[in-house]
C-alpha cells in the first residue's frame, strides 16, 4: 500500500531539540567550531565531558558533509574530574564532589581514588599517545560553558606541564566574571536556548576521580538515550546543510 500524501509530508519529530531555535543554534554552533578549527589549522580538539561530548557529532557531520576531501581533525574526550589532584583539593572538597555524584546519579567514588599530579600526567601521556606527538601544534580545549573555571584550570595546567605550547580554550559563551580560565575563542555572547546544554546531555559516560578519561556507563537506558541523541544531532546537521 502506498503511503498517503499526508503521511509523506508529516513534519519531522524531535526528541531532544523540539524547538526550531534550538536546532538552528545546534547547527550554528557546530559550524562555528568546525570552521574555527579549519581556519586556524588546529589539528586536535579536546572535548570536555560530559555536557560538551555530543558536539563532536555536529562538528564531524558538518566537516564530512562540507569538506569531504579534507583531513578530519582528531577529537579527544577528557574527564575533568580525573584532572583534580590531591595537591589541589581539601578533604572537604573531595567529599563535596562525591556528594554531587550521588545527587546526579553518577558512579560513586571514594576519596582514595583521587590521584596526585604526577600520576595524572603519567596517565594522560600513556592514554593520549597520538595527541602527545602533537605537543607543538595548536590544540583547542572546548567546554560548552565556563563558570568558575574550576573544571578547566586543572586540564589547562596539566597540558602546560606536559609541554603543550599552544593550548586554546573555547566555549559557546565568554566565561563568567571572576573565572580562573579565560577563553581564546567563543562563539556568541547570547545565551543559548538550552542554556549550558546546547548539545544536550550525553550520559553515555561516567565522570570519576580515578582516570583522566571517562568510564562508559553500564546503564542500558543511558546508552540507548545517547545513541538517539547522536542520531538526532547528525540528522539536524544534514538538514541544515541541504
Amino acid at each position: 500500500m502506498e503511503p498517503s500524501k499526508n503521511f509523506e509530508f508529516m513534519p519531522q519529530s524531535y526528541e531532544f531539540f523540539d524547538d526550531p531555535k534550538e536546532r538552528k543554534e545546534l547547527f550554528r554552533y557546530s559550524k562555528a567550531i568546525a570552521e574555527y578549527l579549519r581556519t586556524e589549522e588546529i589539528p586536535n580538539l579536546i572535548i570536555v565531558d560530559r555536557s560538551s561530548r555530543p558536539l563532536y557529532v555536529g562538528v564531524r557531520e558538518y566537516l564530512r558533509s562540507k569538506y569531504p576531501d579534507e583531513t578530519m581533525p582528531n577529537m579527544y574526550f577528557v574527564n575533568p574530574k580525573g584532572f583534580k589532584s590531591k595537591e589541589d583539593l581539601s578533604y572537604q572538597e573531595i567529599m563535596d564532589f562525591i556528594s554531587e555524584c550521588m545527587y546526579k546519579g553518577d558512579t560513586i567514588d571514594s576519596p582514595d581514588q583521587v590521584k596526585n599530579s604526577a600520576s595524572i600526567m603519567d596517565e594522560f601521556s600513556n592514554t593520549y599517545t597520538e595527541l602527545m606527538k602533537d605537543k607543538k601544534k595548536p590544540v583547542l580545549v572546548f567546554d560548552t560553558c565556563i563558570h568558575s573555571g574550576d573544571s578547566l584550570e586543572p586540564i589547562q595546567g596539566i597540558l602546560g606541564k606536559l609541554g603543550f605550547s599552544d593550548v586554546r580554550i573555547g566555549a559557546v559563551n565568554p566565561p563568567e566574571y571572576g573565572s580562573k580560565v579565560q577563553t581564546d575563542y567563543y562563539i556568541t555572547r547570547r545565551r543559548p536556548e538550552k542554556g549550558c546544554y546546547p548539545f544536550d546531555r550525553d550520559k553515555i559516560i561516567e565522570k570519576t576521580f580515578s582516570h583522566v578519561y571517562s568510564k562508559k556507563t553500564e546503564d542500558r537506558r543511558k546508552i540507548d538515550r545517547s545513541v538517539r541523541l547522536r542520531k538526532e544531532i547528525s540528522q539536524i546537521i544534514k538538514e541544515n546543510l541541504k
